[in-house]
């Protein structure tokens, strides 16, 4: 039992760790697990393209939404690595396997609780003006995303870029309504 416990703590020292010895300093954005790609399957709009983009302006992939409202999200090599369904109130965000990842709630006007697939709070998005906060479930600031027309810059908790996206083609909401983190236009 010790050496099984042993291994395993070494796997996970090794995994950890392997990064940091490669030197590699950048975290790997990977479409539809980050919170730039959350907010893209929030806004989804049928039809239309997303091009995500890491800090310094590299194209890390894509996401597409159909007129049924799933978002596919592809990285940059054109494999898929996840998809987002709208289902009423909910988004479902699934794996490129298809499991279930998280969900998204919409609550109260402003508001979005992010849930693991075993129902635990991950993180929560809520408007102010028009840019998007998403705080971990301890409630520190993770991520603002700024919306600008049809992009969006995210940045982290001290105000660095780390990621972009600009959509293109299908039908555009209406400009007069207050767009919620959930995606879902809101009356004045």
């Amino acid at each position: 039992m010790r050496k099984r416990l042993f291994a395993i703590a070494l796997l996970v020292l090794t995994v950890t760790a392997g990064p940091t010895w490669a030197a590699d300093t950048k975290k790997v954005a990977v479409p539809g697990t980050d919170d730039l790609s959350r907010n893209v399957a929030g806004k989804a709009t049928p039809g239309a393209q997303t091009t995500l983009r890491d800090a310094s302006g590299r194209t890390v992939g894509t996401a597409s939404t159909t007129g049924t409202g799933t978002t596919t999200f592809r990285d940059s090599s054109g494999r898929t690595t996840g998809s987002a369904t709208h289902q009423g109130s909910q988004t479902v965000f699934r794996d490129a396997s298809g499991r279930t990842v998280w969900t998204a709630t919409t609550s109260g006007s402003h508001t979005v609780t992010y849930r693991d697939a075993a129902g635990r709070v991950e993180k929560t998005a809520s408007q102010s003006g028009s840019s998007i906060t998403f705080r971990d479930a301890s409630g520190r600031t993770s991520t603002t995303v700024q919306p600008v027309g049809l992009s969006a810059t995210a940045r982290d908790a001290s105000g660095r870029t780390i990621g972009a996206s600009t959509t293109t083609g299908g039908k555009q909401p209406s400009t007069t309504k207050s767009p919620s983190p959930s995606g879902k236009a809101q009356p004045r």
